[in-house]
């Protein structure tokens, strides 16, 4: 863990007094995000992907301060689903977390072969986001308990 922790200095597991924090925090995009998919409440939904999810870091900016939270829920078969949600502080780990994150997708899509999701087809900073980590969106469909429409995304390890 040393190592993880000093070649990804803004990148921490996840703990509840996180959640605690980030829930109200949360960029709008997100929140609506989270809605639109779940129906459930910031909290909630964090909790679950806490509880739920195999792989949970907090990104934290230069004060430790919690700015963001990503995860992947183990799906079976080498198949994992991979989330991210931030609050409008992300900018200020902007640069160390996009420096960071290709190679930690990369590490995660190590051990799922394939990395997959949803997101909101109104949530461009996260579709920017995916785009910069390799992945390709490869079908546009209404989704989630309010039927909006969301993009598919995945991303395949070949080796």
């Amino acid at each position: 863990m040393l190592q993880h922790h000093q070649e990804h200095n803004h990148f921490r597991l996840t703990t509840i007094e996180d959640l605690k924090f980030l829930a109200p925090r949360l960029r709008y995009e997100d929140k609506r995000e989270i809605l639109a998919s779940t129906g459930l409440l910031p909290y909630e939904a964090l909790l679950k992907g806490y509880l739920e999810n195999v792989i949970v870091f907090t990104i934290v900016n230069k004060k430790n301060i919690p700015v963001g939270i990503f995860g992947v829920n183990d799906c079976g078969r080498g198949v994992g689903a991979i989330w991210l949600l931030a609050s409008e502080d992300l900018t200020t780990a902007q640069i160390s977390f996009l420096r960071q994150c290709r190679d930690v997708v990369k590490v995660l899509n190590t051990k799922y072969k394939i990395l997959w999701n949803f997101v909101d087809c109104r949530n461009s900073l996260h579709i920017k986001w995916l785009k910069w980590c390799g992945f390709k969106f490869i079908n546009k469909q209404n989704y989630g308990v309010l039927n909006k429409p969301f993009y598919e995304f995945i991303r395949i390890n070949n080796v």
